[in-house]
Parts: C-alpha cells; sequence; structure tokens
C-alpha cells in the first residue's frame, strides 16, 4: 500500500520539485498551498507523513504543528519541515513542536528521499513496538539495552559554553541525554546570584523529573563548555516508562538519589566555612568531570559560575581560590583554568 503523503507548500517550485521527487518515488501525494487547507486536508486524509514548509502563506509551518499537536494519530505520523534561513531558535522550536526532522532549502532530491525513508523506518518500528505490549516489556532488560533504546539514532543538539539548554519555566517536551560535554543546573536569586543545583556529564539524562511529575522545568541549564545532547520526545520516554519496568525502577531510583544530594547539599551549604565549601566545590568537579589518563585534573570556568556551584559570594571565591594557590592547593592558569596540585589536603580542609 502506498503511504500518504501530505505536502504543504505556498511556493510553487517547491511543491513542483518536491512533487516530481515523490511520485517518481511511487509515493500517494496530497498537496496544499497554505498552512489553512493543509490542516483540514491532514484532519481528513490522516497522512502517514507531513512536510511542511515553515514560511506558508497565513497559518505558518509552526501554526500547522501546533493544531496537528494534539491529534490522536499525530506520534504516528512523520513530520519534516523545510526551512530557509533558519536560526538555532527556530529549528529547536520545530523540534519542541513534533517535527522529526528538519530539511534546510534549497535541498536535494536525494536527501528529501533518505530523510523520508529513515523516518518512516523508525515509525514503523515503534508502531510495532506500540503494538505489542509484550515487545515494550523486553525492550530494555539491563542498563545498557535502555540506554541503547532511549539514545540511538535521536537527534542531536549542539550548545556552546554559557548558552542555555533548559529554560526554567518552560513545558517539557522531551528528555534530554548528556553525549559529551559539561553542563550545570541552576536557580537564580531575586538578587541575581546562582546557585548550583546540580552538574551534569556524559551520561546524564535532564528534565526525567518535570516529566515524570507533570511540572514544568524548575531549573535553568546552562552548558558549562562545548556539549552534545540526544533529544529523547517525551512521548517515548512516558511509554517506555509505563511498560519496562527496569526504566521505571531506574528512573524511580535517580529521583530518589537526587533527593539525597540535594538534603546533604543544604546541609554543607548551611553549616560549612567559606574554604570547606570552596574546597568542596573543586573537589566535586573532579569527581564528576575527572579523567584519569589527563594526568591532574584541570577545568576552565569562570569565576561566577565556580561561585554557584561552591554556593558562595563571587568576590569570596575568588580570594579563597588565591588563598588555595598561594598554599600550592591549586594552580590558577591566565586563561581562567583551576589545576588541582593538592587534592589530599583540600580533602583534609572538607573533612
Amino acid at each position: 500500500m502506498k503511504r500518504k503523503i501530505l505536502l504543504i507548500a505556498s511556493e510553487p517550485a517547491i511543491r513542483s520539485c518536491v512533487s516530481e521527487i515523490l511520485e517518481l518515488a511511487d509515493y500517494n501525494l496530497l498537496q496544499a498551498n497554505d498552512g489553512k487547507t493543509g490542516v483540514e486536508i491532514a484532519n481528513l486524509e490522516v497522512p502517514d507523513v507531513v512536510i511542511t514548509d515553515l514560511s506558508l502563506a497565513g497559518l505558518d509551518g509552526y501554526g500547522v504543528l501546533h493544531l496537528l499537536q494534539g491529534k490522536s494519530w499525530f506520534g504516528n505520523a512523520v513530520f519534516i519541515v523545510l526551512c530557509g534561513a533558519c536560526d538555532k531558535n527556530e529549528l529547536r522550536k520545530a523540534m519542541e513542536l513534533g517535527a522529526d526532522d528538519v530539511i534546510i532549502k534549497p535541498f536535494e532530491g536525494t536527501e528529501l528521499l533518505s530523510s523520508l525513508e529513515t523516518r518512516i523506518r523508525k515509525k514503523e518500528l515503534g508502531g510495532q513496538w506500540r503494538k505489542k505490549e509484550e515487545m515494550v516489556a523486553l525492550v530494555a532488560e539491563t542498563e545498557k539495552e535502555l540506554q541503547d533504546y532511549l539514545v540511538k539514532d535521536r537527534n542531536i543538539d549542539r550548545y556552546n559554553k554559557k548558552q542555555v539548554i533548559i529554560k526554567e519555566g518552560e513545558r517539557p517536551t522531551k528528555l534530554f541525554y548528556v553525549v559529551n560535554g559539561k553542563a550545570r543546573s541552576f536557580k537564580t536569586h531575586p538578587d541575581g546570584k546562582d546557585l548550583v543545583i546540580e552538574l551534569y556529564g556524559p551520561g546524564d539524562y535532564l528534565g526525567f523529573i518535570e516529566i515524570i511529575n507533570g511540572t514544568n522545568h524548575e531549573e535553568t541549564v546552562e552548558a558549562i563548555d562545548y556539549t552534545e545532547i540526544a533529544l529523547i520526545p517525551r512521548h517515548d520516554f512516558e511509554e517506555l516508562l509505563s511498560q519496562n519496568g527496569l526504566a521505571s525502577r531506574k528512573f524511580m531510583q535517580k529521583i530518589a538519589s537526587r533527593a539525597v544530594r540535594m538534603q546533604n547539599r543544604l546541609l554543607w551549604l548551611a553549616y560549612h566555612s567559606l574554604r570547606q565549601k570552596v574546597a568542596a566545590a573543586l573537589l566535586h568537579l573532579k569527581a564528576k568531570y575527572d579523567q584519569p589518563a589527563n594526568g591532574s585534573f584541570a577545568i576552565n570556568m569562570n569565576r561566577a559560575a565556580f561561585a554557584s556551584i561552591a554556593g558562595t559570594a563571587i568576590e569570596s571565591s575568588i580570594r579563597t581560590l588565591s588563598e588555595f594557590k598561594a598554599e600550592h592547593l591549586i594552580e590558577l592558569e591566565q586563561d581562567g583554568t583551576i589545576r588541582l596540585l593538592n587534592e589530599k589536603k583540600l580533602q583534609q580542609l572538607v573533612e
């Protein structure tokens, strides 16, 4: 049976080019030249694939995605967005609204066909999984299988240092997995001071608590340096949690572990001295991000970010770091890098 594809594009040249490619590939093609008509056809025909340009007459491509998001068939269809000069925020917005892929104009026919075949194949596999409940239960029986299922072949977002990954107050539409890099989550006090809640590195998941609780994001997450994030659609994550015992246990354990860490951190910030807080922050960074093969641990971090981890004022952390340098506990390099020289004595300060 031919796949039914709906193409929504205002530009005649795009409709002509894409329709020729898809008809040659033996797809059943439907067309609309504006967003409103496209939504009406989609509701009537329930296509297997929707290809929509973001730049449309009247209702734009974002509006199309938004209006179709609530339809019962939305999760089973493939949505591909065509975009001209898109910046990162526009690409991210399209993905958050449910787009499976974004193709930049102008594009080659082979690029569109390759995207179609890949996305349809993934949906087919997902559909089989959803239809057979026993397969959902067996999709991950070990932690490695769980990670592979959640992360493999996902879209990857890339963030530069200090770029926001998650903004406090946003609605969670995805589970985030750190592939490479470092990130921090923090809350900002009305006086402008930040307090770090968690540090993240490769292998960590972000945003699962809010998805499980059904709340908006409660913290801002920012890249500490160049970071790559795999994006797992909320629907996939929720479905896995509801059907797979290993997944539900592991993420409940993560929530419980985080609660214990938060309690310990609050007690530490309340009762320990400035020097202890700064020493503990250095050791915490080492424990989280150290790679033994690299020799002595070093991290490049601006002093405001470091102070938010230590839970101190910026001036206080700078002064204490200078004291540690004079005591040969650390080295402060010109580019802002902090290098640990005497971990044993730092540990003695903390105890």
